[in-house]
């Protein structure tokens, strides 16, 4: 840095970053961020015409059109100060007189609007290769529109400019690419241009062009079938003669039996629900002034949920709205959170990635591994617990949809299938912020959602927030199923026919339209919606039955390439059972690359229509597929692959990609999908042939299902006893050590059960084994078993010396590890422990010290479950101590954790019982009390963790004794003096109880 007079000189502004992402680059490599949109706009303003003045007067009025003058120019002052203080050196690039402004930017200093634009220029005048190098570093600048969180006029006009002059580049681009034959360069631009216009005939033109040129046929005949479905969608017209002789030229020569139809494929009009619209309208009005909710339509099966639910999403999007679907199927073997999945990759969804920081990218990578590729250095996200690992990731998700402040319509088609991951991130997505302008539409069947489905328990949560609204379509009157059947057919149909049909449908539009497709005859109309389908079916040509049987086995949506690489047929016969299946609406582009079923009963009946050994084979195919995708797709599919292994009768692939799957769930903390994928690869193993190799995995499965099942149900379900009794079978059989995650959580079962010598047994275990391997993790995890076990025996000086080790052995390096496979922070808990050890060894301030020690390192730990722990044995130190005023302030932050994050069940119980407990000394004694035996009656059928009932009935005993009750405290503390085990820890107490009721007789 050069020196002036003994001072350094003044780092400026370098770079002016507009596009995608407001940032002002300084000299030194630093950025500066102001805390106002509108000071971004005013300096965006001011770089865009730098150099010239800009009146004051102006500014004030571009930047608060509404305010009056006075106002406005009072407002600009503010604003420029604000600027000032946030930019060094700020009189280095704003000059600033009583009635103007300038940006004056020093030399060099780099605007990518500036320079967007001059390569544009640059482009113009020149031809052949430099003209493509020039357009390519133009686009390759635009990095997104400008300033996408302002909303000021002066930025929306000059926003569509830019991104028409942008998308002006990408349609040269792609045709000069393929000029030259490099298919794939433009395609990489054509399909650019489609993510910003997706009504661009041009560029489906190329894109079909370059998939063909390839060696890629079925996806050029996908991107057809996609132009074609927008095109109606949208502009309720069809490609034109040039695209359509573009689409001729991809289909091969010899086409399937029958008249291949030349018209373009009428999709199933939305007729009536003129109310249902309205509500619609409503509640997206709502949405956009910034009142988040969520509306479900709910009806019978074809009743016209998702058509409804499309003809909105279009309506909305041409308003300006971010728009993305996601749909869920009954087939198993979907991922958790698979449908905030589909939302992120929906293309308007994909763009705002640009604008997050790198730690939402890292943990949205959890979701979409695919960013670790596409962004280069992008760290991997870490192991992380549960409940950090589910609310660092619910913001970033949450983020996305909410950062730019454009308003977000989220289609949720069939709610009913969705996981409850999924579910509970979309309920915190519309909880959290009740400012963004968000709006989900959701569908789904209502025979489908009984009164403890998870997708009930949300909406009734959302009923309380009035963020819910609920419609029931009804079947369509006589007058709309005639309006409806009109719209459909092209030729006369005998009125006979006709009002059959209609009759027939009962007003369901499905059935309506899969009669009149069916091409009835006279008294053709079925009874049943499937044998109409059946019948439409029935008149394919063999390679499109076979094609769409194919199909159906996957059970989802599918692509070319999956139903391609599955079937022995050959590229022509594949491009062509498409295309038909595409012209007579069986099935429908969806996205980029996939199709799905026009209706799921569609796929149904095809896939029933199946012989059983045609079903398993077609399942073994797609599972050979999609286990060649290859990393991180593998991962993603992993459940589904396993299904299909499964359901083709290879049980032995089945199982290993069933405990793939279940390896993923855990790091995504979904438990209870991570216990069922593991529960059905122990289910299918079994029916393996016995031996060596069986037992072994066996084993490996039963030591991985603790972890999760110990969430789900606690240390006492008889369900992991029976887990743990079958794994100590096989370790004794193979003559294996056991592995650590089993032997800890044998030992938590021992305490929990006061099997004290058991538990200290498995502690000792643990301990030596990590002197020998000088592994630091299981001496810490073997001193907190021991520390447990002394501590409930009320041998408090080894319960002392054994938490003090784990504390002092533990390496903040280790979190990780002891979180996932364990649990919990064994620091956390185990300094809190100490804390009530040193009060009952009677050193009441270094009980006071070193709880505080505890509180503060759960709050650096940021582990819900470690910290409500840690205030739960706060509390009753406090308890224990009298100090009714940190009670109070522990039981407040129990709560306030409790809203966030769901307590465990003894962390639950605990504060359940000490508000009864505060109910009694606030005058409530009989509320009170009834709280204190509600809790205890919660721990009656086994308790969830080592000492849960004895805590309980030690804060029932507070309670009599506050209620001077002498037969309550007789009763509680002969119950604890009586019960041995856990109960010792308060013996002294219950002693000290009775003795005080006995002096009063």
């Amino acid at each position: 840095m050069e020196e002036l007079n003994g001072f350094a000189e003044p780092v400026t502004v370098s770079r002016v970053r507009l596009l995608g992402e407001f940032e002002l680059g300084m000299a030194d490599g630093s950025t500066v961020a102001f805390d106002s949109a509108r000071a971004e706009s005013l300096v965006a303003f001011l770089a865009l015409h730098r150099g010239e003045p800009q009146s004051r007067q102006r500014l004030s009025y571009l930047l608060w059109p509404t305010s009056t003058e006075q106002q406005a120019r009072t407002n600009l002052r503010h604003l420029l100060h604000t600027v000032r203080r946030a930019l060094p050196a700020a009189d280095r690039v704003l000059e600033v007189t009583a009635r103007t402004l300038r940006w004056r930017p020093p030399d060099p200093c780099q605007i990518d609007v500036a320079v967007f634009e001059d390569q544009l220029a640059l482009a113009a005048s020149m031809t052949g290769g430099d003209r493509i190098a020039a357009l390519s570093d133009a686009v390759d600048t635009y990095t997104g529109d400008l300033l996408p969180d302002s909303f000021d006029d002066w930025v929306l006009s000059e926003r569509e400019r830019l991104r028409q002059r942008y998308a002006g580049a990408l349609e040269q681009l792609g045709p000069l690419y393929q000029a030259r034959g490099d298919h794939a360069a433009a395609s990489t631009y054509a399909e650019r241009l489609l993510r910003e216009d997706p009504l661009r005939e041009d560029a489906y033109r190329v894109l079909i062009r370059a998939y063909d040129a390839r060696g890629d046929p079925a996806r050029a005949l996908h991107t057809y079938h996609l132009c074609a479905s927008t095109l109606e969608r949208e502009l309720d017209v069809a490609p034109s003669a040039e695209t359509r002789a573009v689409y001729e030229a991809v289909l091969p020569d010899r086409q399937p039996s029958g008249p291949r139809q030349q018209r373009r494929p009428s999709g199933p009009p939305l007729v009536g629900r003129s109310a249902e619209r309205a509500r619609l309208t409503a509640a997206w009005r709502e949405s956009e002034a910034g009142r988040p909710q969520l509306v479900l339509i709910s009806g019978d099966p074809g009743i016209g949920k998702t058509r409804l639910a499309e003809e909105f999403a279009s309506w909305a999007a041409h308003r300006g709205a971010t728009v993305a679907t996601a749909r869920a199927h009954a087939a198993e073997g979907s991922l958790a959170y698979a449908p905030i999945v589909d939302w992120l990759r929906a293309p308007e969804i994909r763009r705002r990635l640009n604008r997050l920081g790198t730690t939402h990218l890292v943990e949205l990578a959890r979701l979409l591994p695919e960013l670790l590729t596409e962004i280069p250095g992008l760290g991997s996200p870490q192991p992380l617990p549960a409940d950090e690992h589910r609310e660092r990731l619910f913001e970033a998700v949450v983020r996305v949809f909410t950062a730019s402040g454009r308003p977000v319509l989220l289609i949720a088609d069939d709610i009913q299938y969705f996981d409850r991951f999924s579910l509970r991130l979309l309920h915190f997505l519309l909880r959290v912020d009740p400012g963004a302008r968000v709006l989900v539409v959701a569908t789904a069947r209502p025979e489908d959602i009984d009164h403890d489905h998870p997708v009930q328990v949300m909406l009734s949560a959302l009923l309380v927030l009035d963020q819910l609204t609920t419609m029931e379509l009804s079947p369509l009157s006589r007058d709309e199923s005639a309006a409806l059947a009109s719209r459909l057919i092209e030729s006369a149909l005998p009125e006979g026919d006709l009002n059959r049909a209609i009759v027939g449908s009962e007003g369901n539009p499905l059935f309506l339209i899969e009669s009149l497709r069916a091409g009835l005859s006279p008294g053709g109309v079925s009874p049943k919606v499937q044998a109409v389908i059946a019948s439409r079916l029935a008149k394919l040509s063999e390679p499109a039955r076979d094609l769409i049987g194919l199909a159906s086995a996957i059970g989802r949506d599918f692509t070319a390439r999956e139903v391609a690489a599955a079937t022995d047929a050959g590229d022509d016969t594949v491009v062509a059972a498409l295309d038909e299946l595409w012209t007579r609406r069986l099935i429908r582009a969806q996205g980029r690359d996939a199709y799905d079923f026009a209706h799921e009963k569609v796929r149904e009946v095809a896939y029933r229509r199946l012989s059983p050994a045609l079903a398993r084979r077609h399942h073994l195919r797609i599972a050979r597929v999609l286990e060649q995708y290859g990393q991180p797709a593998a991962n993603e599919l992993s459940g589904r692959i396993a299904s299909h292994y499964e359901q083709a009768g290879a049980n032995h692939s089945a199982v290993r990609w069933y405990q793939r799957a279940a390896d993923v769930a855990v790091g995504l903390h979904a438990n209870a999908e991570a216990v069922r994928l593991l529960d059905r690869a122990i289910e299918l193993l079994r029916t393996l042939p016995a031996g060596h190799d069986r037992d072994t995995h066996e084993l490996a499965l039963l030591t991985a299902l603790p972890a999760a099942l110990v969430v789900r149900e606690g240390y006492a379900s008889p369900r992991l006893f029976s887990v743990q009794s079958r794994a100590l079978e096989l370790v004794h059989e193979l003559d294996v050590e056991p592995e650590p995650p089993l032997v800890r959580s044998l030992a938590l079962t021992s305490v929990v059960r006061s099997d004290f010598n058991g538990g200290r047994w498995f502690g000792e275990q643990l301990r030596e084994r990590g002197e020998r391997s000088g592994d630091d993790v299981l001496i810490v995890e073997g001193a907190y078993i021991l520390g447990i076990s002394a501590f409930w025996q009320a041998r408090f000086e080894a319960a002392r010396d054994h938490f003090e080790l784990a504390a002092r052995r533990y390496r903040p390096e280790h979190r990780a590890v002891h979180l996932l496979q364990y649990g919990q922070d064994p620091r956390v808990v185990c300094v809190s422990r100490l804390a009530n050890t040193f009060w009952f060894l009677g050193e009441p301030t270094r009980a006071v010290r070193t709880r505080k020690a505890a509180l503060e390192l759960a709050d650096i730990t940021r582990h819900p479950h470690s910290k409500a722990t840690a205030l739960s044995f706060a509390a009753l130190l406090a308890l224990d101590m009298n100090d009714e005023a940190s009670l109070r302030d522990y039981v407040d932050d129990l709560d306030d954790l409790g809203a966030i994050q769901s307590l465990a069940a003894p962390n639950s119980a605990v504060t359940a019982g000490l508000h009864g407990y505060l109910d009694v000394l606030d005058g409530d004694i009989e509320s009170g009390i009834g709280q204190c035996h509600e809790a205890i009656d919660r721990q009656r059928e086994g308790q969830s963790a080592p000492g849960a009932r004895a805590t309980l009935q030690r804060i029932l005993l507070a309670a009599f004794v506050a209620a001077g009750d002498a037969d309550g405290v007789r009763s509680v503390a002969r119950e604890l003096l009586n019960a041995g085990g856990a109960a010792r820890v308060w013996q002294a107490e219950s002693e000290l109880q009775l003795n005080r009721v006995a002096t009063l007789r």
